[in-house]
């Protein structure tokens, strides 16, 4: 741990930085409808891409941010990245082609990108123990109170106009001014200072950081299967009224942000048994929405959705920070975290996957098979766990 004292304004930046880890999907998601009506002759996937573009930039540039994070002092690529998220964010308002939007959303994701894996690397680094692990639950539970409150803030923006939504992402360019004043100096951790308590592993990091990159990914794709169609299933199973669908859509990411709060007293109650525990939560999340004719119930569902989605990221980000000699954390960091990024934009694809191999595009056929295979991942995760602790028995023995 660093010898650095922190104030509560050190710490308050530092969670403040992920408020926009998502904050490039929330904004725009929302006005893809207006933006079709601006372009009437672009086709759907012209319309989808400028949602996911920026997510072909920021995973390879949050695997380099870490990269560049054994150099650099943190607070510097934090500030840079945030520059060139809010100016980039904020170039689409005054396009005038979809080619020009497409253009700036893929400058966007390198800002994002710089961005996203270096909170947790200087939590890993400045934290330990109870601390470091409320910290890390906090991350998460400030990324979805972004994107409630983007859902929200967008939704009347929207009336102004399609463009309007896109000066939102000024508020990277505040939160770039707050982290000049707020954050501390993370310069790049030398082998010295290193954990003497964990063992080395070669010139690369571990290979359970990539397992933990798969895990992570894994999870926000289950999690964007419901919100990515959350508003057409609706719909087409005539739930609700279309005020209704902003409630829905928003639950997730509400109740997320519960267990970002409670993941420290929860993850010290129940160890490694965590995520089977909450893959389970997850699963019942899309039984319930499998079956769901009624608003009630599919809120129901979004809310366990969101819990049980909602443990995960912050247990794989401390477990990173178990697994990982400090000098290696930033690029182990800059992997692990391009999972948020990956699960995002591999869902749809995923999506179109299912439906040519099978021929059957219901979403509530979508949902049963999440449910199937979160309840296999269930099981899995049990039996690993239950091999830890009995390899831990064996080795106390």
């Amino acid at each position: 741990m660093s010898s650095i004292k922190l104030t509560k304004f050190n710490i308050f930046t530092i969670l403040l930085i992920p408020f926009v880890w998502i904050y490039e999907l929330s904004v725009v998601a929302p006005i893809l409808g207006k933006i079709a009506e601006a372009f009437p002759n672009a086709s759907t996937f012209e319309l989808q891409l400028v949602v996911v573009m920026p997510f072909f930039t920021s995973i390879p540039f949050s695997i380099i941010s870490g990269k560049l994070a054994k150099k650099y002092d943190k607070k510097n690529l934090i500030v840079l990245g945030l520059l060139i998220y809010g100016l980039a964010g904020i170039t689409p308002f005054f396009c005038h082609t979809l080619p020009q939007i497409l253009v700036f959303r893929l400058i966007t994701g390198i800002g994002v990108g710089m961005v996203l894996p270096l909170p947790n690397s200087i939590i890993a680094e400045l934290f330990t123990g109870i601390q470091r692990e409320k910290m890390l639950g906090a991350t998460t539970s400030v990324a979805n109170i972004a994107n409630v409150l983007d859902s929200i803030a967008v939704g009347f923006i929207l009336t102004l106009g399609w463009k309007y939504p896109f000066l939102c992402f000024i508020v990277c360019i505040i939160i770039m001014f707050v982290a000049m004043a707020g954050l501390p100096k993370c310069p790049p951790v030398s082998q010295s200072f290193d954990d003497s308590n964990l063992q080395t592993s070669g010139k690369g990091v571990p290979k359970i950081v990539y397992g933990l990159l798969l895990f992570m990914a894994a999870n926000w794709m289950f999690f964007s299967f419901n919100i990515n169609n959350t508003a057409l299933f609706m719909t087409t199973e005539h739930i609700g009224v279309p005020w209704m669908i902003g409630i829905a859509i928003s639950l997730p990411g509400g109740i997320s942000i519960i267990s970002g709060i409670i993941f420290s007293n929860f993850y010290n109650k129940t160890k490694h048994f965590l995520v089977p525990i909450a893959i389970t939560i997850f699963a019942l999340g899309y039984v319930v929405m499998f079956f769901t004719h009624s608003f009630a119930t599919q809120c129901i569902a979004n809310c366990l959705i969101g819990f049980g989605s909602g443990l995960i990221p912050p247990y794989i980000l401390n477990l990173t920070s178990q697994k990982v000699e400090l000098s290696k954390r930033d690029s182990a960091y800059g992997i692990v975290t391009a999972g948020i990024h990956i699960g995002f934009l591999s869902s749809p694809f995923i999506q179109l996957f299912i439906s040519t191999v099978t021929g059957i595009e219901t979403f509530r056929t979508l949902y049963g098979m999440c449910a199937i295979g979160l309840i296999i991942c269930t099981v899995i995760s049990f039996i690993a766990v239950m091999r830890i602790k009995k390899d831990s028995i064996i080795e106390t023995a």
